[in-house]
């Protein structure tokens, strides 16, 4: 069995947020850090689900507790545009609010991030695009996730569409949109709906298995991902099913999002992230659910290329069960194990379950996804050709 640790030459950094509050509760970490900042005014961000849902009052409770006036930007919406992050700039300098609290999923967490940074710079926002590109630090910034997927709260990116190009995706990397303080506090979690819990559960493991055998890998990521994907094999189905009646599922969901967080941040994705990244852009497939359907073809790819990885998986997901099989078949048992998950949880294991696609698209996929995802293709651990990706997406059919 391998043991996760990697060779004892291999020399590391680690890119993490200023400080990480975890627990149950932990939004009222927040008055503590406003009040030791000197905070006299915040703007959250968040959608208008989220804030209805009363999720977010917690988060107004700690603002009002260290006296700190509070402003709201709701208009969050899934896949969020540019323009989107710019409004909430615009919303955060009109008000003068000194602290930025992004309260949601990746939508609003990656909202809050660009505008934290906009705000502060007078650079157009395309041109923080891509890497490195942001000049400076932006504005403080605090991180709640509702849901338990994303791994946002972690995370140095942003993703966004761009409306002045197609809708494509852009992507914004940058050191300065590290949060100040990512609080995880899984009773933010409770009013999730089963789907959402669902699809980012499984947004969650595909960060963690592709972290697991990506080509930038390192001893770190690899103790993370191991423990993310464990606590996931043993808890996504309840935190799905029983939601807010089993807080201790929905704690370690919290708990392995925010770990498979940490992990790809500091070794990239894979093929999955690449394949994708196509069907939210042309069909508008979420990108936890795209990520859910795509990861068990795309690991029966790539098993050939890190068999005892794959098979660690299987015994990772099976909560440490061992067989007397060899490594080659327990390598196909771990993609055996993450299609029965899907299934358990409400998700199709097969593409053409997803929406109106017609396998004559594959072609064009194909080339999307070497267009504006070529880094995940680069890091997959097996070499991935465009007529490869063309035959997983048939596989995946």
């Amino acid at each position: 069995m391998f043991d996760g640790i990697g060779s004892i030459d291999t020399i590391s950094t680690v890119e993490t947020p200023n400080k990480i509050a975890y627990g149950m509760g932990a939004a009222s970490e927040l008055a503590d850090f406003a009040a030791g900042r000197g905070v006299e005014s915040a703007l959250v961000v968040t959608d208008e689900i989220v804030l209805d849902s009363g999720t977010v009052d917690p988060v107004f409770a700690a603002l009002e507790a260290a006296d700190v006036e509070v402003s709201t930007f709701d208009g969050v919406e899934p896949e969020p545009k540019i323009k989107l992050a710019v409004a909430a700039a615009d919303q955060l300098e009109s008000v003068g609010a000194d602290l930025v609290v992004g309260v949601g999923g990746g939508s609003s967490m990656d909202t809050a991030k660009f505008a934290s940074a906009l705000v502060e710079h007078d650079v157009p926002p395309r041109e923080m695009l891509g890497m490195g590109n942001v000049p400076g630090p932006g504005r403080p910034t605090v991180l709640l996730p509702t849901t338990a997927g994303t791994g946002s709260e972690v995370s140095h990116i942003g993703v966004f569409s761009d409306s002045k190009d197609g809708g494509n995706k852009k992507v914004v990397y940058s050191e300065h949109l590290f949060a100040d303080l990512a609080i995880v506090d899984p009773e933010l979690t409770r009013t999730m709906p089963p789907g959402v819990a669902a699809a980012t559960g499984m947004d969650a493991l595909s960060h963690a298995v592709e972290c697991y055998v990506s080509t930038e890998r390192t001893p770190y990521t690899d103790a993370l991902a191991r423990r993310a994907i464990e606590l996931i094999g043993g808890n996504l189905r309840q935190a799905v099913h029983q939601g807010q009646h089993n807080d201790e599922a929905r704690y370690r969901m919290s708990l392995a999002a925010t770990t498979a967080g940490q992990a790809f941040v500091n070794s990239g994705l894979g093929a999955v992230h690449a394949l994708t990244y196509p069907l939210g852009i042309e069909h508008g497939v979420g990108h936890g659910l795209a990520n859910a359907v795509l990861l068990p073809h795309v690991m029966r790819y790539n098993v050939p290329a890190e068999p005892e990885r794959f098979a660690d998986v299987a015994r990772l997901l099976e909560g440490g069960h061992e067989t007397e099989a060899g490594t080659m078949d327990r390598a196909y048992d771990a993609v055996e194990a993450v299609e029965s998950l899907n299934e358990d949880i409400g998700i199709p294991n097969r593409i053409r379950e997803l929406g109106e696609i017609e396998e004559s698209e594959f072609e064009n996929f194909a080339e999307i996804a070497f267009e504006h995802s070529k880094h995940n293709v680069d890091r997959n651990p097996r070499n991935l050709s465009r007529e490869d990706a063309i035959d997983v997406y048939r596989s995946g059919y």
